[in-house]
């Protein structure tokens, strides 16, 4: 490691450094300072650190963990990052930090005040790669190919502030703790050819957080920041250095999630000019009941066996010593209460998220208002006062050594026929496999369990990202639709998924038709299941639009209709490669398979209340397990398709615009799917009985985009059967079934397409 031109680095105790020079006299040798002299020093009753560096190189940094092999033994692995620079954004800027800590006591307890502010310049990494650490050696013969080059990029200082009433960690201390990470852009670079280097962009990461609560560090939970029943979290929204204007007058949520694409960067120089438009999610306002904790985890134990154990095959190996995430898991889990209105939030700002596309001119949806499913919560009651919430679950990071991980299996999708005898999924399918090769690559392994999103939004409207003022086309005021009575509800209910990440290199066909040989990717795999609805119908996975215009029947409450997909069992896993060539996401997956049931419903949401009474004299309001009821189901819909997907997401073109303009916001989705089993079928409600389309094969190429305007959003789909006009990939339903309620299956005929296209557009345009 070598510090480039050190510029200071000093304890500012002047009055006490002087003192101590003075002391060399005999006169003053043996003087009393008492308590007030102390306070003359410059941090008064503490200690402030300054630190200056024109430039900071390190050679290798890592993370070493412990992994479990197939053979049952552990091994150690490393993820290396490789030429590690730390420079300033301009010529002539200073790096370092500034550490300030004051102490105090009341007689009984200590506290603490520490506070750190950093400027990180641009931190940049030449490679990173996993490395097995027996085998390495530091060396490249035990090494994977390299993810690719990371470069994290700050124009505002990062900021950690603890104060704490007793220590640094007090499970009865009253502490508050920020946590500034703002206007961060984080590049992934990966070379398409030696001459052409890509990146995938993370614009102005925020997660600019004040927590009022309590931390402590417990035997059993490990650390944990807790608001309890009288504290809270804020999200504030952060400026963004570069735009201006727009909905929120060129602010950002407090948690920003920007994803950007940018072609034929220059390898080394990082800057977004030039960059396209993915998607953006984000979070801003006040959360209560909220807490956020990270632990170790030691999975050697089969009751705590969370992704199964290592494999070399599909076969999965047994002990102790074979667990996937071994004995030294890093786990972490975070919870959090949305507030509704100002009197929730207690003057705090009630919580809103946002989607929307990516860069400048980008429209988008701001979500608030968010509550629970149940309007109420006893039939007749009040409306329901309680919280919609976040939960992550349990969350596993790990380097690992494996071709499989294990997924909880979905007991509907298990039990769920799809035809006489076959179901949408079997135990078989919950052995994920990560990779196609030889042996396997060393790779960092996610596991979620439980996580939840228990929320709907009463009140979507529009909003425009920057670059674009009052009077001028495309304008969205910061006010407008603050009236509104439409929603979305998008809850997530019981999701458990994998994801696997390692280093290869892709030579073959993209989806736009070009060919890109040894292109450098993120080896990728990932599963994900969701349950659709629990027990007692108050939680689902769904995803509807709501009308929640006033109910003259209910006092001008909302009526709280619903329309759309309900109760979403649904299982995802696939693996192959993600490459960012061409201006695209690129997405490779031999691997695919997609299997769900769910419900297409129209009614009103449980416990609302109807806007006409039933005549014959039966309850005013809908079921409080309206959501495990039929009566709503227009029909039931399972879906299961196996076979092999080459996709890309092409950006939009928002970014580069002068203004917004209707259409831009266009976030495509191009590709094909080389189905080789599948089944679509439609479920009458009353009785069961299905309409089948069985045994599906072919090829289907597809061109669809999800398009954002100023007061609207559009869906365009385009399917092509059959796309390269070659006998082996033709659209095929080799058996139309009928199952009667109760019956045995019978045979309506079978359906072919050689070639053609089929194009639908829709175009929902909310009431406001």
């Amino acid at each position: 490691m070598t510090f480039n031109n050190k510029r200071s680095r000093y304890f500012a105790l002047s009055t006490l450094a002087g003192s101590l020079l003075l002391a060399q006299g005999s006169a003053y040798a043996l003087q009393e300072m008492n308590e007030q002299d102390m306070r003359k020093i410059d941090g008064q009753d503490g200690i402030y650190i300054g630190t200056e560096y024109d430039r900071i190189d390190v050679d290798k940094v890592y993370w070493e963990d412990k992994a479990g092999t197939a053979s049952n033994s552990e091994e150690s692995l490393r993820a290396y990052a490789n030429g590690v620079s730390i420079t300033p954004n301009v010529a002539g800027e200073k790096i370092g930090a500034g550490i300030s800590i004051n102490t105090g006591s009341n007689g009984t307890t200590t506290g603490i005040d520490l506070d750190v502010n950093a400027t990180l310049g641009t931190v940049a990494v030449n490679s990173l790669q996993i490395c097995n650490e027996t085998a390495a050696n530091e060396t490249a013969a035990g090494c994977d190919p390299s993810i690719g080059s990371l470069a994290l990029q700050s124009s505002t200082p990062v900021q950690f502030h603890l104060n704490s009433q007793d220590g640094f960690f007090s499970e009865t201390g009253q502490a508050e703790l920020t946590l500034g990470l703002r206007n961060i852009n984080v590049y992934l670079g990966q070379q398409q050819s030696p001459s052409i280097t890509n990146q995938l962009i993370m614009r102005n990461f925020n997660f600019n957080f004040f927590g009022q609560g309590n931390m402590f560090v417990s035997d059993t939970g490990g650390l944990r920041f807790q608001t309890g029943p009288t504290g809270y979290v804020d999200f504030t929204r952060v400026n963004d250095p570069q735009y201006t204007g727009g909905s929120f007058n060129g602010s950002n949520p407090g948690l920003n999630l920007e994803f950007m694409h940018k072609s034929n960067a220059v390898a080394g120089v990082y800057s977004t000019d030039g960059a396209k438009g993915i998607i953006r999610v984000g979070a801003s306002g006040r959360m209560k009941n909220a807490y956020l904790v990270v632990r170790g985890v030691d999975a050697r134990d089969a009751s705590n066996n969370i992704l199964g154990y290592a494999s070399n095959t599909t076969a999965a190996g047994s002990g102790s010593n074979a667990s996937v995430i071994g004995s030294t898991g890093i786990g972490f889990r975070m919870k959090g209460e949305f507030t509704r209105d100002a009197a929730d939030a207690d003057g705090g700002t009630p919580t809103t998220l946002e989607l929307g596309g990516a860069g400048k001119n980008a429209y988008g949806v701001e979500f608030g208002k968010l509550t629970p499913l149940l309007t109420r919560t006893t039939e007749g009651g009040a409306l329901n006062s309680g919280r919609a919430y976040f939960d992550s679950g349990d969350v596993y990071i790990n380097l690992a050594n494996t071709k499989t991980l294990s997924m909880p299996e979905n007991s509907v999708l298990n039990t769920s026929k799809i035809g006489n005898t076959d179901t949408l999924t079997k135990p078989v399918d919950y052995t994920q496999q990560i990779h196609g090769q030889t042996s396997n690559p060393s790779s960092v392994v996610i596991g979620v369990r439980g996580m939840e999103f228990q929320a709907l939004s009463r009140r979507a409207r529009f909003i425009v990202s920057s670059d674009v003022t009052s009077g001028m086309n495309g304008y969205i005021a910061p006010n407008a639709g603050l009236d509104n009575t439409w929603g979305i509800g998008l809850p997530i209910y019981n999701l458990n998924a994998n994801i696997a990440t390692y280093g290869t290199t892709y030579t073959g066909l993209l989806a736009d038709g070009s060919t890109v040989t040894g292109s450098q990717r993120l080896g990728f795999a990932a599963a994900l299941s969701t349950e659709g609805v629990s027990s007692d119908g108050s939680k689902t996975t769904s995803i509807f639009l709501i009308d929640g215009g006033p109910n003259a029947n209910d006092g001008g409450n909302p009526t709280d209709y619903y329309f759309g997909l309900r109760n979403i069992d649904m299982y995802l896993k696939g693996y192959g490669s993600v490459g960012v060539e061409n201006g695209k996401l690129n997405v490779d997956m031999p691997n695919l398979l997609i299997a769900m049931s769910t419900e297409i419903a129209a009614g009103y949401l449980p416990g609302a209340k109807y806007k006409t009474c039933p005549d014959n004299g039966g309850s005013c309001y809908s079921p409080l397990d309206n959501f495990k009821q039929k009566t709503d189901v227009l029909f039931g819909l399972k879906i299961k398709l196996d076979g092999a997907m080459n996709f890309a997401l092409v950006p939009s073109e928002a970014g580069s615009l002068s203004g917004p303009q209707e259409g831009a916001n266009r976030l495509g989705f191009i590709g094909s799917y080389n189905i080789n089993n599948g089944a679509v079928q439609i479920v009458e409600p009353t009785d069961g009985s299905i309409l089948g389309l069985d045994n599906i094969s072919g090829r289907v190429g597809f061109d669809n985009a999800i398009v954002v305007n100023q007061d609207n959003v559009g869906f365009n789909v385009g399917l092509k059967f059959n796309p390269n006009q070659t006998p082996g990939d033709v659209f095929r339903v080799k058996d139309i079934n009928l199952y009667p309620a109760g019956g045995t299956a019978q045979r309506l005929g079978e359906m072919v397409i050689t070639g053609g296209t089929l194009n639908a557009n829709m175009t929902i345009v909310p009431r406001n």
